[in-house]
């Protein structure tokens, strides 16, 4: 096998809510809210189980090929022409997705925090950060995920709490009066955003220790981390309202900002950018294993370390190229994301699923 190191349940469940909060924690809420309104926090909590409904697909696939990463899992189900080329475009998918979080980085931290840094720098340092802990392996990404994720959840408690005395209940009325469609929209991006983009955890789990029940601790995993932004989606709009929510891209770290306890606690928002960056490194540090090892699968390489400088220096140069500036992001990639995930977090392993069903009822089926 490619990978000889292993984890254990317990930290693929780690990795699995650290890649739904991710870099969801702050653009999530303007994201949802846009589609839904008022009502984006129904959609929130409606897209809690049906996301776990879609993690358990991947799971499904995954004990279907136990043995087998999903590069692997298409070439056996589609055979190797047809799977290589779904392979191909995950792969592609894995590059611009680690590409775009570290551009979502660059763009926050040069608005908001070091307005006089080229944006150069901080993406330049985001990936050599990103492929060092690349370089030392699966087991030390999920030790270090171990150690980061309490410093995550600490940092949302602290945020919600803190909110508490300026919640308007009003800002959530009128109640189920955006239509529809715009709700349907709401649940698709509360499925879609934080739990479809779990795919490259696919990449992980035929590297992960056989252990008693790993499929309920995953799924519990997937379910706490789209909870948590469901609070997070609620708590703005209570605080802000579905119009500054909507038109702020950086809502949770607007939130912090708008905290001030006796005039005393304030000014916290550099935690909060601290707890996204930790999410939001782990997020790109899958997705770049994903493509890293996925290569390396491709191409029947022995080992994939080698493939990490210059997949590093990939990633440097598309996280520069893969959008001009923040606007473009919102206005541009969001809308057309959506269709992408769909496809390949729902249609694709659904397909693949599909294809495995129906050739296992063909083999089965009685000659003559």
């Amino acid at each position: 096998m490619l990978e000889h190191g292993r984890i254990g349940t317990r930290q693929l469940s780690i990795l699995i809510f650290m890649m739904v909060v991710g870099d969801m924690m702050l653009i999530y809420p303007s994201v949802i809210t846009s589609y839904a309104k008022q009502d984006a926090w129904i959609c929130a909590l409606i897209g809690v189980p049906l996301g776990m409904a879609l993690v358990l697909m991947f799971l499904k696939l995954s004990n279907l090929y136990p043995e087998e990463n999903l590069i692997q899992i298409s070439r056996s189900i589609l055979g190797f022409w047809p799977g290589s080329l779904v392979s191909g475009f995950y792969l592609f998918f894995f590059v611009i997705g680690a590409s775009t979080h570290t551009r979502e980085v660059g763009d926050f931290l040069t608005s908001q925090i070091f307005q006089y840094t080229p944006i150069r720098v901080i993406i330049l340092m985001f990936v050599i950060t990103v492929g060092w802990g690349l370089y030392h392996g699966l087991e030390t990404m999920g030790r270090s995920s171990e150690l980061l994720m309490p410093i995550l959840i600490v940092f949302i408690l602290v945020l919600a709490f803190c909110l508490l005395p300026q919640v308007d209940p009003s800002n959530l009325k009128p109640a189920t009066d955006t239509g529809v469609v715009p709700i349907l929209q709401g649940i698709l991006i509360s499925i879609i955003y934080p739990v479809g983009e779990l795919i490259p955890i696919m990449m992980i789990v035929p590297y992960t220790l056989k252990q008693a029940h790993r499929t309920r601790d995953v799924l519990v995993a997937a379910g706490l981390g789209n909870l948590l932004l469901a609070i997070l989606v609620t708590i703005s709009l209570l605080v802000l309202g579905a119009f500054l929510t909507q038109h702020n891209i950086y809502a949770s770290f607007i939130l912090s900002q708008k905290i001030n306890i006796g005039g005393f606690f304030e000014r916290i928002e550099a935690i909060m950018a601290s707890s996204w960056l930790i999410s939001t490194y782990v997020k790109a540090m899958v997705y770049m294993y994903a493509f890293i090892v996925g290569c390396a699968e491709l191409f029947k390489l022995k080992q994939y370390r080698i493939l990490i400088l210059p997949a590093s220096l990939l990633i440097f140069g598309l996280a520069n190229l893969v959008s001009p500036n923040l606007t473009f992001i919102v206005i541009t990639v969001v809308p057309y994301w959506v269709d992408w995930d769909t496809t390949l977090s729902i249609i694709l392993p659904g397909l693949l699923l599909m294809v495995h069903m129906l050739k296992k009822r063909w083999k089965n089926k009685p000659s003559g």
